[in-house]
């Protein structure tokens, strides 16, 4: 049975409204959920996986207990309550300073003494992950917000109902579609038909990828794409297989191959300390690279490393090395621009930020 393009959903994170470093002009971009990297330093961590995931946010939580107490499964450690105690005097003598009258002594008991408990704390519910079903009846019973779900099931039709809603925006600007995630290849039944849906509305369109897909499922969709936005995180195999879990060759290869379908195309250089900052060989063998790429590459986008997204990888329960790289500034990379900006007849920038150089 074929399924048609309405019939289409897919988990969606964000739908980003007036982006502009995802494309010329002004911009929406959706992040489709699923990725097959899974990059150390990535600044959307919610989109890695396929399936459905919660946010918890401390900050909103009143510490009720509802979501420990109607979690089926028992993974949720129920608010726990610090007290401190206080002994109280609950017996005074003499003038009220607790002093025993001398005539008293000898003959009265001594004052007495209670122990009274203030809270001083109440610890928030603990989550245990790993043994989560994430059957989401906790999101369902929180009535504040503290947990979210991380995504919505989405359709075509859904999700155009609310681009279109900047449509003035798009032409007058220049600006339009961008489809991004996660890694929309991976999704290619849903990344063609939204952008089948977006040239059917005449915008202009974006494919945003880290080139980690099958061909032959991702040949098909690049005849509705005017430009495609390529992420390199590393042109080192063996650092790319550390910090990202996979090899750069199925990219590398997939880059050779769109370059050959006359679409115009941009590199985006994540600059991460460890991976390839401090090396200044990396712009020169960037410069190589987009060379054998021939005339198609039309700008390289230098994308240093902020901490920006460290509160989600807490909310969403996941570890990893964001928090151990630290932020890297404009000025830190102006030597990589300045290589890279004489390298070849392309745009480059800093940030994205497409006219901005």
């Amino acid at each position: 049975m074929t399924i048609s393009d309405s019939d289409i959903k897919h988990l969606v994170t964000h739908i980003q409204h007036f982006s502009v470093n995802d494309g010329p002009g002004i911009r929406t971009t959706v992040f489709l959920k699923g990725c097959p990297l899974n990059c150390a330093w990535c600044h959307n961590p919610e989109n890695i996986h396929t399936f459905q995931e919660f946010f918890y946010h401390e900050d909103k939580c009143v510490k009720c207990g509802d979501c420990a107490e109607h979690c089926p499964e028992n993974v949720i450690i129920p608010p726990r309550i610090q007290y401190v105690e206080n002994p109280v005097q609950s017996v005074r003598f003499g003038d009220g300073d607790g002093s025993i009258p001398t005539s008293l002594r000898g003959h009265h008991p001594p004052p007495a003494f209670s122990v009274e408990k203030e809270i001083e704390a109440i610890d928030p519910p603990r989550i245990d992950r790993e043994k989560c079903t994430r059957c989401m009846v906790c999101v369902d019973v929180c009535t504040h917000d503290a947990l979210t779900f991380v995504s919505t099931l989405k359709s075509v039709e859904d999700i155009f109902d609310d681009v279109l809603k900047d449509d003035i925006f798009y032409k007058s600007s220049g600006g339009g579609f961008t489809v991004s995630g996660g890694e929309p290849l991976m999704h290619p039944d849903m990344t063609l038909a939204l952008l089948k849906r977006a040239k059917k509305e005449g915008l202009n369109t974006v494919l945003d990828t880290c080139g980690f897909a099958n061909w032959n499922s991702s040949q098909p969709i690049l005849k509705y794409v005017d430009l495609i936005m390529l992420d390199i995180k590393s042109l080192d195999d063996q650092k790319h297989k550390k910090w990202t879990g996979v090899s750069n060759q199925l990219i590398l290869e997939n880059a050779k191959k769109m370059s050959q379908t006359g679409i115009p195309m941009r590199l985006r250089l994540p600059i991460i300390h460890s991976v390839n900052f401090w090396d200044i060989q990396y712009p020169k063998d960037i410069v190589t690279f987009a060379r054998t790429l021939g005339k198609n590459i039309c700008g390289i986008d230098l994308l240093p490393f902020h901490n920006f997204a460290a509160k989600k990888f807490g909310n969403i329960g996941r570890k990893g090395y964001f928090d151990t790289f630290p932020n890297i500034f404009r000025k830190e990379i102006e030597d990589y621009k300045d290589i890279i900006r004489k390298g070849g007849p392309w745009q480059t920038t800093i940030g994205g930020l497409i006219g901005v150089q």
